[in-house]
């Protein structure tokens, strides 16, 4: 196959016409390696100069230079493991999953629309697809820092609109009561127990008697965002006995346990409850009592929503939740204190509306 070759000056590279259909064949010297490596081929020789011209200006690390989005990745999560929280690594590997057509594209060719179609794909809410973004950002910073490119283009991604408005599934007083009266019932008192909190459930099963102080009244912890990391749950005065008999009576280093095992005699287990095993025995209970089916994030719905509504202000609403308020910046923070947190949490009537 016959070629005409352009060369430049030693360590300036070439351009090779070649017969393929993109015919010119950009190759240069790795100043690291010293070996010949290619730059792609293209259709016109500008477009082929161009490549080199930018190479050549600013000489990048041609090994990461080439790398797929699925090996950028995976630099990533070993650079990440150890240094972010548990629930964020595990929200990155999720993110990543929802990443699939990226897999195998080489990552610094990847462009802003092929990331915003991809989110438009994804066939989640639209918190998903902002977890999502949220994660190709943070993957695209890692790479601006390796020096495999100079922008951010998951910055660009717009989260689409949803057609339809989220039904808001609330338990009602009449719900709460019911709980309550059947408090013998296995497993009520752990769904009162993030009702009350509004705990995740990934918080509820992973979180730790030392992180409970029983003195002060005070749930220390969480997880997702860094104030919800951060923050202080106020136990509230009804609920207390009930975390203080758990505190008490747990032979495990985890507040809420498995009382099954005890009979089971697997004292010796001190693990969390799997999730899964929690909304297994949380739909059933509430089966049990007739109450309308839930999912287990309605606890959390259900008590921002009564603090909304017995206004409670927007900072002591953000702290207990550990959610950044959309009214500020992200590093906007006013400390309440500890006594005030649980005189707020304890004005909140659940059973108002009760007759």
């Amino acid at each position: 196959m016959a070629k005409i070759r352009t060369k430049k000056g030693n360590g300036r590279g070439s351009i090779t016409k070649t017969k393929k259909n993109k015919p010119y064949w950009v190759r240069v010297t790795d100043s690291v390696t010293k070996k010949r490596v290619s730059l792609g081929l293209y259709k016109t020789k500008k477009e082929a100069q161009q490549k080199l011209d930018e190479y050549l200006f600013n000489p990048y690390n041609l090994e990461t230079h080439t790398m797929t989005f699925e090996e950028i990745f995976n630099l990533f999560k070993e650079a990440q493991e150890k240094n972010v929280a548990k629930a964020t690594f595990k929200s990155y590997i999720n993110s990543y999953k929802r990443c699939k057509p990226l897999y195998n594209l080489i990552f610094r060719d990847i462009k802003a629309p092929q990331l915003q179609s991809l989110i438009n794909s994804l066939n989640c809410s639209k918190g998903t697809k902002s977890i999502t973004k949220g994660f190709l950002s943070v993957l695209y910073k890692y790479a601006i820092e390796m020096e495999i490119l100079t922008i951010n283009r998951a910055e660009h991604i717009k989260l689409p609109k949803e057609s339809k408005p989220k039904k808001i599934n609330i338990f009602t007083g009449y719900d709460i009561k019911k709980l309550w009266d059947n408090i013998k019932i296995d497993w009520v008192e752990y769904i009162l127990i993030m009702i009350y909190t509004g705990m995740r459930i990934g918080e509820a099963v992973n979180l730790k008697k030392e992180n409970v102080d029983l003195i002060n009244g005070i749930i220390f912890g969480g997880n997702k965002t860094e104030k919800g990391m951060n923050r202080k749950i106020p136990i509230r005065d009804d609920i207390y006995p009930i975390i203080k008999n758990l505190y008490e009576n747990s032979p495990t280093d985890y507040l809420i346990y498995n009382k099954n095992w005890v009979f089971k005699k697997k004292q010796d287990e001190n693990k969390p409850i799997r999730e899964n095993y929690f909304r297994d025995k949380f739909n059933e209970t509430l089966q049990i009592l007739g109450i309308e089916k839930h999912q287990t994030h309605d606890c959390r719905k259900t008590l921002a929503t009564f603090m909304s509504k017995q206004q409670l202000n927007e900072v002591q609403i953000t702290d207990i939740l550990g959610h950044e308020s959309i009214n500020t910046t992200n590093d906007y923070y006013i400390k309440v204190d500890e006594q005030e947190l649980r005189k707020s949490i304890n004005k909140i009537d659940f059973l108002k509306d009760v007759v």
